[in-house]
């Protein structure tokens, strides 16, 4: 039985003790590891498949197989409609990528996007044409991670029907952005404390630019960022230390406290304003609450921060007013240089890394102490920790001839030290067919 087989691992695995093993036997052990996971997950989603065919959850009193498997597994509702997810595509396409994750060559969620592009494929699409589809996804799934391989997912039909993928893709994108804009909802909750909950969905374009600006707003080197609170004033390097999220949140606070309240309606669009019926001597010396024009109180100390940052006092960015030395100047990226680099680069240009523009420095591909020159062409945009590589170790990053910035690794990582492109410049190839 395939239990006793589960128990084995699980006995072997619990005897492990890391701390006796080398490096490589560290990354092979958790490749392992991953396989197995995937492979029992496989097995988990066969399961709950057989149960549905036998009405399992309703003869166990649960009113959806989501409910039974949360239940029955102790996992939350949340994984186990993952899982149960991938019950649902056309059991006769992609029976290579089931048999693979079943084996733990594919992961759980890579093996997810390959089956949601397959069933995402127009309906007049031939077998022959699924099968390269799947044979392409498959070749990519074996360099790339799950994140990559939902890019290249998503461009599946320029392999498939090169003769027409722009309108193939421009028909399911409509598709998506109409379901999407009637998904599209938000609610702002009171949780008390002087606190308030936000939840809800956007369009994915839309998405994007508000994570563009607080990205930018959030990241921990962005020049001259400070951000405030009720305590006063964190540092940049104090803002290095918060989580991700943490920096997510106070950027859309700074960013809804700028505003532009010109540009909205005056009936709704005015910015948060301290109503009360005091001079602003009594507002800056000795009120102990003010109140918004919602109604909801304030403490004086934030409502003297407001009337300077959003009323009186205008928040000047660096930009045109920054004065910057001639040599300063020409020695670092302007600001149109680094619209161009963050258009053609798309953010960190290092093989797997997720960094946005807003997060990323730019490099100088021939340094500039070596007579490197600050232009665009020489120029690459990588996040802190990446830039910080390529100038302490022997790893270094080039411009290809098609205008790609690509990373070299040194010889003790690749011997023939191929370049590495993102995969956000990466063009799928096809499955090239064998002679018959």
């Amino acid at each position: 039985m395939i239990s006793d087989q589960v128990q084995a691992l699980l006995e072997e695995s619990s005897t492990l003790e890391p701390w006796r093993l080398t490096g490589d036997q560290i990354r092979s052990e958790l490749r392992a590891a991953a396989e197995a996971v995937a492979a029992l997950q496989s097995l988990t989603v066969k399961l709950a498949a057989a149960a549905e065919d036998l009405a399992l959850p309703r003869e166990d009193g649960c009113t959806s197989p989501t409910v039974w498997l949360a239940s029955t597994t102790n996992v939350s509702k949340r994984e186990a409609s993952k899982l149960v997810s991938l019950t649902r595509f056309d059991p006769t396409r992609g029976t290579i990528t089931r048999e693979r994750w079943g084996t733990g060559r594919l992961t759980t969620e890579q093996a997810h996007i390959i089956l949601k592009a397959l069933d995402a494929l127009p309906e007049w699409f031939v077998d022959e044409q699924h099968d390269d589809a799947e044979a392409t996804l498959l070749l990519h799934a074996s360099e790339f991670g799950a994140d990559d391989l939902r890019r290249l997912a998503n461009r599946i039909v320029e392999v498939v029907d090169p003769d027409s993928p722009d309108e193939i893709i421009g028909a399911q994108l409509e598709r998506q952005e109409k379901q999407a804009w009637d998904e599209t909802h938000l609610s702002i909750t009171r949780m008390g404390r002087g606190r308030s909950s936000i939840r809800g969905v956007l369009p994915d374009v839309q998405a994007d630019m508000l994570k563009t600006v607080l990205e930018g707003l959030a990241s921990p080197r962005r020049e001259g960022a400070v951000f405030r609170d009720v305590d006063g004033e964190h540092s940049d390097a104090e803002i290095g230390r918060l989580d991700h999220a943490r920096r997510m949140g106070l950027a859309l606070c700074e960013l809804v406290e700028h505003l532009p309240t010109e540009c909205f309606p005056q009936a709704g669009g005015v910015a948060a304003t301290v109503t009360i019926n005091l001079d602003y001597d009594d507002l800056r010396e000795r009120v102990s609450r003010a109140t918004l024009s919602t109604g909801s109180d304030m403490s004086a100390s934030q409502a003297r921060r407001l009337a300077c940052s959003a009323n009186l006092i205008p928040v000047v960015l660096d930009g045109d007013s920054r004065v910057l030395d001639l040599g300063t100047s020409k020695r670092l990226h302007d600001r149109y240089q680094r619209i161009a680099l963050a258009t053609r680069d798309g953010g960190c240009s290092w093989k797997g890394c997720d960094r946005p523009p807003g997060w990323c420095e730019a490099h100088h591909l021939t340094p500039w102490s070596h007579g490197g020159d600050t232009s665009i062409d020489n120029g690459a945009l990588f996040c802190f920790f990446h830039h910080h590589l390529l100038h302490d170790t022997d790893w270094s990053a080039r411009l290809s001839e098609d205008g790609v910035v690509e990373v070299i690794p040194p010889p003790r990582i690749d011997p023939q030290r191929r370049p590495l492109r993102h995969a956000r410049h990466v063009r799928l190839r096809p499955r090239v067919l064998e002679p018959t």
